[in-house]
């Protein structure tokens, strides 16, 4: 029961969210608090061949496609004017395709306790606050605009310049009726009088249709360029013709009102910001059968040491998901029951070097949700709809490894790798699904499965020993700063994701 909009899953919970990548447990009888705040930001995925897109690549539609009825009889009325005025061909008109630059962030702070009931054995839960936001902006490409709203045009009166335009036509009208000028005047006179008529009725006509030529586009080019020799011509004769403004491309608040709305299934797409909300809280056991970091290697013990721990937790559905029909709208928490695995393996070295790796597989379990049904390529789409469906979502696994150097006994730092492949989506019917002609359940999995790779770094500071089992006379706490970013994915629609995560963790002894 996560996101209903096709892009919102990508900030669906990493199994990475609050997770310390060593294999380090509280001592016996100690607790551990973990605090760790977390910003994912998202703007843009990688196709299945590993190419990356920007949101604003495929949450984008043309809008003439929205408008056919009136820019055909736009697209009408120029082939009867343009041929009458000697002008070329009109192109076809088209408002100019509109693309949604959108960012997503999810911040998570996660509350962790974790009780070490014997050496090996800890109990633990984790309590997240989570704020979802996005950031829209509508992005029109107005060079590609050939017609815009007809409020726009004509100075915003297309009365008031008609009857000026009349009136100057009606003063060169009465001088050709003189029949004064000279031979070749009045044969000029006659041709301006001609075209100047033929365009009137040309413009009346455009100033009836929803949808006229932009100044800036070519159709719009070639009349404007007709009237300014028309107007030359009028000059010559001592008649002043009116300014002629054609039509300024769709803006962006116009462009969201055009693709939006029940043919497209989605509201009006704007900024959102959730507010702080309780999210997912996960509950599990941490088992550690082996370590042997415990004794160093100046007390008699190896250099190379090594343990392991494995976690088990239940993701309960505390949080709340988005609405399916808001573009940007990361809601909550999560709001679905997940069961997840964990093992992690610390391997040392000496003193100085150490490798941590990971493995993690999380099952993602089916709910009822309300779902956007539309092409996961372009999700803005004529036909896209809302409908309660039953929602699988794949069960994601994550391999990790991290080695790590430490610069002192306080500070180490460390490289990180992960690979994570999301299995694919199974969508089918519940009670009350709508199905439509246009898409189908099944399109919306397309793509759902995925592989990523990430790469990045951590800095570690720490006032107990790095190995974990001992505290000195210091405040037991570790402090550590973590950034991630995704730099590769392929075979679906894969997130490009950059994280960064601070994180806290104390140590108090509690139980004898």
């Amino acid at each position: 029961m996560r996101a209903g909009f096709a892009v919102l899953l990508w900030l669906q919970p990493s199994p990475l969210a609050s997770q310390w990548i060593d294999a380090q447990l509280p001592l016996r009888g100690e607790l551990q608090f973990g605090l760790t705040g977390l910003s994912a930001t998202v703007n843009g995925r990688f196709l299945p061949d590993g190419t990356r897109q920007p949101s604003s690549a495929f949450l984008a539609v043309e809008l003439d496609a929205l408008v056919a009825p009136a820019l055909d009889t736009l697209d009408a009325v120029l082939a009867g004017l343009f041929p009458n005025l000697d002008l070329a061909a009109p192109q076809t008109s088209t408002l100019g395709p509109v693309s949604y630059d959108i960012l997503f962030e999810q911040t998570r702070v996660p509350l962790s306790l974790t009780l070490g009931i014997t050496g090996w054995l800890a109990p633990f839960v984790n309590v997240p606050f989570v704020r979802g936001r996005s950031f829209v902006v509508p992005q029109v490409d107005s060079a590609q605009a050939l017609a815009g709203p007809g409020g726009s045009a004509f100075g915003g009166s297309p009365d008031l310049f008609l009857s000026g335009l009349n009136s100057s036509i009606v003063q060169l009208e009465s001088i050709v009726a003189a029949d004064t000028l000279p031979a070749g005047e009045q044969a000029a006179a006659a041709a301006l009088l001609a075209d100047a008529q033929t365009l009137e009725t040309g413009l009346t006509d455009i100033s009836d249709e929803t949808y006229v030529p932009t100044g800036g586009g070519a159709n719009g080019q070639a009349l404007l360029q007709f009237y300014e020799a028309l107007r030359s011509g009028f000059e010559g004769f001592q008649v002043t013709l009116p300014d002629l403004e054609l039509a300024q491309a769709v803006n962006g608040q116009e462009a969201t009102a055009l693709t939006s709305g029940p043919q497209f299934g989605i509201d009006p797409p704007s900024s959102q910001d959730t507010g702080w909300k309780f999210g997912d809280i996960e509950a599990g056991v941490s088992v550690q059968p082996i370590n042997t970091f415990g004794r160093s290697p100046s007390r008699g013990g190896s250099k190379f040491r090594v343990r392991g721990k494995f976690d088990a937790l239940w993701r309960f559905a505390t949080g709340s998901e988005p609405a399916a029909s808001q573009i940007g709208d990361l809601g909550s928490g999560d709001g679905q029951p997940d069961l997840e695995l964990r093992s992690t393996f610390d391997v040392a070295w000496g003193q100085r070097l150490w490798l941590s790796a990971f493995a993690g597989y999380n099952i993602q379990f089916a709910g009822d949700i309300e779902r956007l049904i539309t092409d996961p390529a372009a999700p803005i789409q004529i036909g896209a709809y809302t409908t309660p469906v039953r929602w699988d979502p794949g069960d994601i696994l994550t391999l990790g490894v991290a080695p790590r150097f430490n610069l002192a006994q306080a500070v180490t730092i460390s490289f990180v790798y992960f690979y994570q492949h999301h299995g694919m989506d199974e969508v089918t019917p519940t009670a009350g699904t709508v199905t439509d002609d246009a898409f189908s359940l099944s399109d919306i999995e397309i793509g759902t499965e995925y592989s990523t790779e990430s790469l990045g770094f951590a800095i570690r500071y720490s006032s107990t020993s790095w190995t974990g089992e001992e505290r000195g006379p210091a405040i037991p706490a570790e402090v550590e700063l973590r950034y991630r970013k995704t730099v590769s994915g392929s075979q679906g629609f894969a997130p490009d994701v950059n994280v960064w995560q601070v994180g806290v963790r104390y140590y108090l002894k509690i139980l004898p």
